[in-house]
This record gives C-alpha cells, structure tokens and sequence, in this order.
C-alpha cells in the first residue's frame, strides 16, 4: 500500500505537495476504510483548476518507466514542469508499506520525462541509487549483484526496471519484486464518455467483448438495476461483430448507441471492477460527473467494499460529505497545493454524529 507520497514542481504544484496516508485518527465507525493503519479509501474535493487530475497523474508517474503498461492520456503529462519554476527537474518521493516492510522509491525527472535519479530503501538502508548524468550508482539489492547495467540498450529505460527483468530470481520479500508487483497493479482512469486510463493494461480492450467473452451480461444487467438502470441485455450481431445490446419489445439496439452518458460511465466502472484482481491501487478521477446523487453514494459504498486495493477518487458532489460513508480521517480537501484531511483540517473533535457537509459549507475544513 501506499503510505506517503509527495511530489515537487509538476504542473501546476510548484511547491512540494504531500499526501499522507498514515495519519489515521481513532474513529470507532467505518473501520474497513483503514487498512494497516492506512487510509485505504480516501475521497478528494477540490475546486475546479486545483489540481485534483494533476495529482492522480503525479501518483501515477511511477507506472510510465517501471511498467510496459499502456497509458493512453498522454496530454496529462505535457507541460510536465510547473511554468513558473527555475528547476530543471521534477522530484517524486513514494512511501509504501508492504508486510510490515517500508519501502522508499524516490527519483528526479527532467522536463521531457527523462529520469534522472532513481533511489530505493527498505527499512531506511539505501538498497539502490543510480545518478543518469554520471552513471554512478550503488547497488545493495542481493538477487542483483551479477546484473550489469552497462549491457542496458535502451538508455531511456529505468536502472531499476531494467534489473527487475533482468535477474532470474526473487525472494517472495524483497522490496524491488513487492514493489514492481503493485506498480504493475495501479491504475488511473476517468469517468467519462471511452476508456481513457493509464495503467494495468499492456493493450486496449473493447467493453462489449470483455463483458461477452466472460459471459457477463446477466451480471452487469443486474449491476445495472441495483444502479437504477432497468436494461434487458443481450448478443447482438453489428457488422459481423458481437456487441452488447438492449432488448425491446420489438427491436434490439447497440447498449453504447441508446445509454446515456450517465449509464455508460457506469459500463467503463463495472469494467474495471471486474478487472479488480489486477488492481493493486486505483485513482478514480470525476467519478461522479455523470451520476445523480443517490446513485454517487451508491457507488462510493460499492468501490469502499473492494478492500483489496487502495482507492482514491475526486469528486465535487458534497452530499457525499457523510460519516454514514465515510469518515473525516479518509475525506481530504486539497486546495492552494495543499491537501489534509477533514479530520486534519479543524481543531474541532468531530463526532459520528457531526453533519461533515454542513460544516464543509460552513468553511470549517478550510485553512
């Protein structure tokens, strides 16, 4: 799990931003939301132009050079240094905690993407750290000590990426094979009108033959209803395609040409859902864009019973501001490049009973 993360000078967050995940408080309700005394559910406000996809695009950073996975928003990571800096590098500073072991991975980038400085410690002994414009490094990973670096093609490619593949065997512990098994699982995506995300995947995949192939259309008809989308699904046949479709007295349609906006947000969540046993971490942008309140809260109970990854997800919707959902230690507003839970942010003790989006509009939770 991710413990802290912080990050200095991408886009619009000049100065250092952290996201700590560790400053848990000891609330008796709602309990499943922490994990390892982490947050493992954490919801984010934030008014427009604050940051809130800059922030799940920094997270998701570590992905583009230690994983082959497939991004496919490429534009969030144009302008990649904040304008109004004199760095020439961006800096990224992971924590993460895995069977009690806690693993740091810290590295600098240049304006074009290019690492470089990787560093890696377990237990705050320095494991690996490579400086790319001098080529020296130190090297402590034991499964590691016969890899030289020097045979590595690709100059663009990670030191770290490059000697995961390249040794024969791990330790079922060892903190470079713990964390490259959750890098690979994290994932960003955006609840909008096609499947724009980053990570997980090594290729694209069409909905409708993901749901077909395994035979999973009663399912998400069901899923559907419990949502308040009364759907009779089916197979049908679009230019010698398979495609999912909507049954109707008379007639049958494609689902993707007659569901509203709304309803295919819904088809891109219950796809990755379903996709929960690769997910190690997801980054869930705008969930709610399209979804009436009731059915935001809906949903948000949903992704918080998936307790085998670590969620975040961005929202403006303030009914969902709830300790019924919730709880203050996993609420975070994040606002002038700062981001701190609701419980962080007063001095007030806060109560199961304590109505959190009234004091939200009342400015409590405001610096």
């Amino acid at each position: 799990m991710i413990k802290k993360f912080s990050v200095k000078n991408f886009r619009n967050f000049i100065e250092e931003i952290v996201l700590d995940f560790s400053k848990t408080k000891d609330y008796e309700y709602n309990e499943y939301l922490i994990k390892n005394n982490l947050v493992n559910k954490l919801l984010i406000y934030g008014p427009n132009n604050s940051g809130k996809s800059n922030l799940g695009a920094a997270i998701m950073d570590i992905t583009t050079h230690l994983t082959d996975n497939l991004g496919v928003n490429n534009s969030l990571y144009n302008n990649y240094i904040n304008g109004d800096s004199v760095d020439e590098n961006v800096e990224f500073n992971y924590e993460f905690l895995f069977n009690k072991k806690n693993i740091k991975y810290s590295y600098k980038k240049d304006e074009n993407c290019n690492l470089l400085s990787e560093e890696l410690y377990e237990n705050d002994k320095l494991l690996f750290k490579y400086n790319y414009k001098t080529n020296k490094y130190e090297n402590n990973i034991e499964e590691a000590q016969t890899i030289d670096v020097k045979k590595r093609t690709n100059k663009e490619m990670s030191i770290l990426k490059f000697i995961y593949n390249n040794t024969l065997y791990w330790k079922k512990d060892s903190a470079l094979k713990l964390l490259m098994e959750f890098v690979d699982g994290m994932l960003w995506f955006r609840s909008l009108r096609f499947n724009e995300f980053i990570g997980v995947m090594k290729s694209n995949e069409s909905l409708d033959d993901f749901i077909i192939k395994n035979d999973l259309l009663k399912d998400f008809e069901k899923f559907l209803k419990e949502c308040g989308q009364d759907y009779k699904l089916c197979e049908i046949n679009d230019c010698g395609d398979k495609v999912l479709g909507v049954k109707y007295k008379n007639d049958s349609a494609r689902f993707s040409q007659v569901a509203s906006t709304g309803t295919k947000s819904l088809w891109l969540f219950y796809y990755w859902m379903n996709r929960s046993d690769k997910i190690s971490f997801v980054y869930l942008d705008e969930f709610d864009a399209f979804y009436h309140y009731e059915l935001s809260a809906h949903i948000l109970r949903y992704i918080n019973n998936k307790t085998e990854f670590q969620s975040i997800l961005t929202t403006h919707n303030t009914y969902l501001a709830s300790n019924e959902l919730m709880r203050p230690d996993c609420y975070f507003l994040l606002n002038n490049c700062k981001i701190k839970s609701f419980a962080d942010n007063t001095d007030k003790t806060i109560r199961q009973a304590h109505n959190l989006e009234k004091m939200m509009h009342g400015g409590e939770f405001e610096e």
